[in-house]
């Protein structure tokens, strides 16, 4: 692994990059977000997780969830656990494209992607001097281009308040030398960086989840219509409607569907094995829940916790029953973090040598977007301009550019 610590260029460069794969752009992000939990680990330590351990192993798996192609480990596994005979699985897998649609594999890696610009710009930027403190993609930015609608509907509001709380609870996490009192500053930071990223996460997930369903009840037989009256379908604006206001039939499928992916087929990787979030979260070897469950001493970091979690930790270590609903999600996401905090595997490579390599070698493609400052109009804000060619006959969202909505937020996490 290279010692030469993550940039802002080099997050910008990665998350502006627009000629991989689906697949393979996670797999990059997940590889760069374990350089960042190793340049956190420097003045953070490794007795205790950072959020970009943890978001190592979840890029990991999201790119594995990509990957649909004849040999695809994500549509074997599904296959698998939905008992599927292998003289079938071939039709399965053509069944499942049709349903999972295109807008599956660009609707996730545009989230993925959007939110490590915004979470990793925030960490290499943490001990510098710069006021830009974290990148965001700002749609609705007057300053910026009308945005498509994809992005201002795949994206969702999210609190910057848990930004700031991650930056400072981060600083302070430096600051001390008291091991116990960084742990707790660090898992508030961690606690604080998912609820922002979940957030903005939030209309993506469903998009990803609820298409099949909403193909099946509101888009098949809508395009067979548009095909006999030659009238243009507006296929996304179904897909990404608010679950609350789809007919009550689709709503009820659609209810069913998440509670039995979430249940059923859904887990969380980890280098020691996956967590199925259906089931009560347990303890790895090693890990005592009791000590994991003490009550926490720092009062911010107590407040950030009680948003999602209670003290009773049978409650809150329960199984989720719907993966789409972000209480419940948080809700797993903090007793998984206060869990495995002090689980080492975390910091691993999830790559052998020869991938990680590659994937380095990978990380350097591109260029860098231009900052476009300095200018009265620009109130005092940065954004930023991509200096490269895109290929004209690219899908719009597979080669989407970000550049022309990126803002860089200040955010000093030593004043409120």
């Amino acid at each position: 692994m290279s010692e030469t610590p993550m940039t802002a260029d080099d997050v910008l460069r990665i998350a502006a990059y627009k000629d991989r794969s689906a697949a393979l752009e996670a797999m990059v992000i997940a590889y760069s977000y374990h350089r960042v939990a190793a340049d956190l680990a420097v003045r953070l330590g490794r007795k205790a997780n950072n959020w970009y351990c943890y978001a190592t192993w979840t890029s990991k798996s999201v790119g594995e969830s990509l990957d649909l192609g004849p040999d695809s480990p994500f549509i074997e596994d599904f296959s698998r656990r939905l008992g599927v005979p292998r003289r079938l699985r071939r039709l399965f897998r053509a069944a499942l494209l049709t349903l999972l649609g295109p807008s599956y594999q660009l609707g996730l890696a545009l989230a993925n992607r959007a939110i490590f610009l915004e979470t990793a710009s925030l960490a290499v930027n943490l001990w510098n001097d710069t006021p830009d403190r974290y990148l965001r993609v700002s749609p609705e930015s007057e300053l910026t281009p009308r945005p498509p609608e994809f992005l201002t509907d795949l994206l969702s509001p999210a609190d910057a308040r848990y930004l700031k709380d991650a930056a400072r609870l981060m600083a302070e996490a430096a600051a001390t030398e008291d091991p116990a009192e960084r742990a707790e500053l660090m898992l508030g930071a961690n606690i604080a960086l998912s609820a922002y990223e979940q957030a903005r996460a939030q209309a993506a997930l469903e998009l990803v989840l609820y298409r099949p369903v909403r193909w099946l009840t509101r888009v098949s037989w809508r395009s067979l219509r548009s095909l006999v009256t030659r009238r243009p379908l507006r296929r996304f604006r179904l897909y990404a409607a608010p679950h609350a206001d789809q007919p009550w039939l689709t709503r009820t499928l659609e209810d069913l569907w998440a509670s039995l992916y979430t249940r059923r087929l859904f887990a969380v990787r980890t280098p020691l094995s996956d967590i199925k979030v259906g089931r009560p979260l347990t303890p790895p070897p090693g890990v005592d829940l009791a000590g994991a469950w003490a009550p926490i001493r720092n009062e911010k970091v107590r407040k950030l916790a009680e948003e999602f979690v209670t003290e009773d930790e049978e409650a809150s270590t329960a199984g989720v029953a719907n993966w789409v609903s972000y209480p419940d999600r948080m809700r797993f996401i903090v007793s998984y973090f206060r869990v495995y905090q002090h689980v080492d595997a975390l910091y691993q490579v999830p790559f052998s040598k020869e991938i990680a390599d590659g994937l380095a070698e990978e990380m350097k493609r591109g260029l860098v977007p231009e900052a476009v400052g300095a200018m009265p109009a620009l109130h005092g804000r940065t954004f930023y301009a991509y200096p490269a060619e895109t290929d004209p006959d690219a899908h719009e969202m597979a080669h989407f550019d970000f550049e022309p909505f990126l803002e860089a937020i200040p955010l000093d996490p030593t004043t409120d």
